[in-house]
Formats: C-alpha cells, structure tokens, sequence
C-alpha cells in the first residue's frame, strides 16, 4: 500500500482462466437497458467490497508475540534504484522492502484511515497559520539515520530542494506538495521547523518529514545513481544486512539504532518469485505470506493446511495504459483511443480475473476515487463495451476495413501490447483486450519482455504502444492523481499526453480545504482524465493474502500500516 502522495507501480495484478460473460444474459435488451443493468450490478459489487474488512491479519499486544524467527516475503522484482523518490524507484516492490525500514512511517494509518505523525519520528505538527499556510514541525531528537545521524530539519530542507522542481537534474516521481513549498525555517533548534506554503496545500502532512538524508536528497549524482546496488539508509526497526542480486534475496535485521520498541522478528527476507513461481512456493511452505493473484493461487493456498486466506477491500487498480505517441501515430488520435475503451470487454476481464477470486467483480471509472468510497462518481458517464459503437467511431474517424485490418493514408491500424513474462495476470487481460479489438479492425500483437525489465526498459522510459499493469492506490487520492496523465513530464505520466486543463485543477484540489468543494474538484479532475482515453481502467482489485497460521499483525489491509516491532508468531 502507497503510504505517501505519490502511486506506485505493481506489475501483479490478478487473473485466470477466463469464464462466461456475466451480461450475456442481456440477450434482447436495448443498449440503454443493459448501460442500465451494468451501471446498477456494479453498484452493487461496489457496495459488496466496500462490506469487506479493511484490516484482516490476527491481532496480538506486543507482550503476546513471541521473540525471534524470520518472515519470508515474494517481491517481483530487485530495484534497479532504491531511491523511491527516483523515477526508477517508483515501484511498490521497494515500497514494500523498506516499509520495515521506517519508509513512510512517519505518518499512521488506521483501520479506518485516520491519519496520525507517528510520535516515534515526529513530536507534533500543526497548522499554525492559514494565510499564509504555516505548519509548525517538531521531530524526535531521538530518531537516527543507519549511520547514527540525527534525522533533523536539514534532511527535510534537503529534500524539499531536491522534489519541488526547480532543478530538472534530479530525476523524480513527484513534486507533489514539494512545489508548493515557499520555504523551510529552522526555529528553536535542529528538530523545529516552519514550514511556509507559497500555495494552500491540504495535504502537507505529507510533506512534514524527510524520507531520506541530506546526503543523498542534497546531491544530484547521489539522488539519481547513488543508490541502484545498495540500499538507502534505515530509519525503522529493520536495515538491510545483505543483497544478493544473483539470487534475488534481500535480508533485514534488526536495526541496532532503532530507538523505539524493539522487533519481535529477527529476520525479515524477500525472494525474488516469479507469480507462476509463488503460487507453489507458498503451498509448499517457502513463503510465510503471499498477495494470490488468481483462482489457481487461491485453491493451492486453500489447500495449505497451515495458512489462513484474508481478504480486504483495496485501494489496487489495474488499466490499459496507451502511449499516444504509439502505433505508427494512429493512437495519438482521441477517436482512436476512445474505440479502444470502448471496444474492450471490461466485464469479461473482471469476470477472468476476480470471479475466481471469490470476491465481488466492480469496474473503475473514476481516477481518484475507488468504486464504493465517499466521492466517487462515473467520470465516462457510461463505459459500456460497445464493439458496434467502437466500430462506428472508426469509421467516422477515416479508419476503413482492407480485408480484416483498418487503414488510413495508407497505414495500418496497429499496435502491441508490451506484458512481462510470467505474469498471467498481464498475459491474460492482452490476450482480452486482442481478442476484442481485433474483432473491430485492430492489428493488435502481444510482446513479451523479461519482467525484470518490464518497467525499467519499456514502462518508464515510455517505450510502448500500450501496457497492462495496476496502480496501487494512495491514502491522499486527490493530491496524487493528476499525476498519472499530468504534467507531461510527471515522473508517473506513460501516456506522454497531458491535458493543460488540469494545471488548474490540480492547484484548486490542492488548496481545497473544504471535504465538498475537493470532492467536486477531484470529479472534474477525473472527468478531465477520462475524455482523455489515455488510460482505460478495468476493475479493482480486493487484498488477498495467504497468511502462515500463527504469524499475527500481518497481512491483509486496505488502510493500516503495519507496526513491525509487532509483526512475528503467537508466543
């Protein structure tokens, strides 16, 4: 889970063997009365998931948990940067190895989302002054870096500088909030601060603590390669005491310069797995927990005697994200990108892949907000696969039928989809998305890469027509979504499209105080993204977690960060 105002990059998400289609039974029914029908079955999924639990692991007091023993995790993927600042370290892999390694910690998430500064970094915060915005920070003395540094308001000047945008030779997720930020004053002493806002940004708990040391944030060569084969410095109860880049195994230890509560666990170990892989590793005891992915993951983990299967409601998306530079330039045109979304069976995919799962099947169409959450609202105003319609929109478009291929000026109209190997989740929802669009005049083809550079060598440097893979969603959605399609040079933005439009809103949503007044904004905002079709979303993904029976304050959640000084077996 995403614990700051940025989204992270999952290359999971979930999939299976595909089943019938849930509104085939729509048989005679007008366009008007299924748009009807689906919108309200959604609804009513929407509300099914939203009924989940938001935090499902066993609880345990502290007293409770027994000392010593290692948790064995599955990541995808090694980072090639473990700078999560830095765009090559925009992965929720990273987001998840150095969560234990106090990474975003400085902000608590309850079962309900309540967000609280963790006293163990950060000793009060508060909005001082309004006009202008003024927040008063004061750090624990107590808190170190790896090294045994102080973690003091210079880290956070260092930081600000290095994520507000003002030097174009770091290169960074987000500017989010950082931007906005006029200046930094230390007061009393090394831990006390001012933090002055040029521009009302509602959101400036995030922004109230460093994540990284001035060494690293105050030097362009560190920030950028400094840290692609070692770990940035701890600040939690676990560092990393090995990689092993040939094996794919990152080990923490318990931090010896932790302040706060001790660790139960010893050991905390991520294995590089492959998701055909995992399934099969967790079955057979090799992993302590593991995220199940599809109907095949689900009945190997239930056949595991001593594991219990959660599942939350979630904050995960997954999408088709076009390049609109792509596709010989047939998919820079708004028409042509419309005909996809439209042209793609949405239901048949969730069908695919969260029917399996045994959880409810709902389809996004909002960018801020999640289907069942407070705001939310339908920003296509009705996303209906329509296969005729789609095919009516090319043909108004120039595109006409030579045999089974569409052309235009003497082009073809083609694309790939770029999935990583290994991943079916990725695998199935292309082999979708062909099936439909080649039924209405596309010439789409699948290309298979190595998921180890699936995002570094074709998602980040944008070097695709069009990719599959889930955004894992944010505690501070309004702040954090423009930047999937905005600015053009949005550490987060593939689609090399943005839309000026947003620059304004994104400003306005930034300063809007009020709950109403930013819920009306964050609509716009994502009616603004979806008339873009530069990003089709499919459906939400639940979490579901397969737990070894007897590990307690782990697991699955929607909102609740986990406290790793708590996380072990039950004594």
């Amino acid at each position: 889970m995403k614990i700051t105002s940025t989204r992270r990059l999952f290359l999971g998400g979930t999939a299976a063997a595909g089943t019938a289609l849930a509104l085939a039974a729509c048989g005679q029914q007008s366009a008007e009365e299924q748009a009807s029908q689906a919108a309200e079955e959604n609804s009513e999924a929407a509300e099914e998931q939203a009924s989940l639990p938001s935090t499902a692991w066993e609880r345990a007091e502290y007293d409770a948990v027994a000392d010593g023993g290692t948790l064995t995790l599955a990541v995808s993927q090694l980072p090639n940067n473990w700078n999560s600042n830095q765009t090559d370290g925009n992965l929720a892999d990273l987001t998840k190895i150095r969560d234990a390694m106090g990474y975003g910690h400085a902000i608590l998430y309850s079962e309900s989302g309540e967000k609280t500064m963790n006293p163990d970094y950060v000793e009060s915060a508060e909005l001082t002054s309004e006009d202008p915005q003024i927040v008063t920070v004061k750090f624990n003395p107590n808190a170190v870096w790896e090294n045994g540094d102080p973690i003091v308001v210079a880290d956070l000047i260092a930081e600000w500088k290095s994520l507000n945008a003002t030097n174009e030779e770091y290169l960074i997720v987000s500017s989010v909030g950082w931007d906005q930020i006029k200046e930094i004053r230390q007061t009393d002493d090394e831990f006390s601060a001012e933090i002055e806002f040029s521009s009302p940004f509602v959101d400036w708990i995030t922004v109230a603590y460093p994540t990284l040391p001035a060494s690293i944030s105050g030097d362009v060569a560190a920030f950028n390669e400094g840290y692609t084969s070692q770990a940035t410095p701890s600040a939690g109860p676990f560092k990393v005491g090995s990689i092993d880049a040939a094996g794919g195994v990152v080990t923490l230890v318990r931090n010896e310069l932790w302040w706060g509560r001790a660790p139960k666990l010893e050991t905390i170990i991520y294995k590089v797995t492959d998701q055909s892989q995992a399934p099969a590793a967790f079955a057979n005891g090799e992993l302590d927990a593991y995220d199940i992915a599809n109907g095949d993951e689900l009945a190997q983990a239930k056949g595991r005697s001593d594991a219990a299967i959660q599942v939350t409601n979630g904050l995960t998306w997954t999408h088709l994200t076009i390049n609109t530079q792509g596709g010989d330039g047939a998919l820079a045109d708004v028409k042509v990108r419309e005909a996809i979304a439209r042209g793609i069976d949405r239901t048949a995919i969730g069908n695919a892949v969260i029917g399996p799962l045994e959880a409810p099947i709902v389809l996004v169409d909002n960018f801020v907000y999640m289907p069942g959450q407070d705001g939310y609202e339908d920003s296509f105003g009705g996303l209906d696969f329509d296969s005729e319609g789609a095919a009516a929109i090319l043909d108004e478009a120039g595109w006409t039928l030579n045999g089974d291929v569409r052309e235009k000026d003497g082009k073809q109209l083609a694309f790939n989809i770029i999935v990583p190997a290994d991943t079916k989740s990725n695998e199935d929802r292309a082999a979708q998305v062909v099936t439909n669009l080649n039924a209405i005049g596309f010439k789409v083809a699948v290309e298979t890469v190595p998921s180890d550079a699936y995002f570094d060598e074709y998602v980040v440097p944008k070097n695709f027509d069009a990719v599959t893979f889930s955004w894992v969603g944010s505690q501070f959605p309004e702040s954090s979504s423009v930047n999937l399609v905005y600015p053009l040079d949005s550490g987060q933005n593939f689609t090399n499209f943005a839309d000026d439009r947003l620059g304004d809103l994104d400003g306005q949503i930034k300063g809007a105080f009020d709950d109403a007044e930013r819920k009306k904004v964050a609509n716009e905002i994502s009616t603004v993204i979806a008339e873009s079709f530069a990003i089709i979303p499919f459906y939400a993904t639940p979490n579901i977690v397969g737990v070894k029976t007897g590990i307690v304050n782990y697991g699955a959640s929607q909102f609740e960060n986990v406290d790793w000084t708590q996380v072990g077996m039950k004594a």
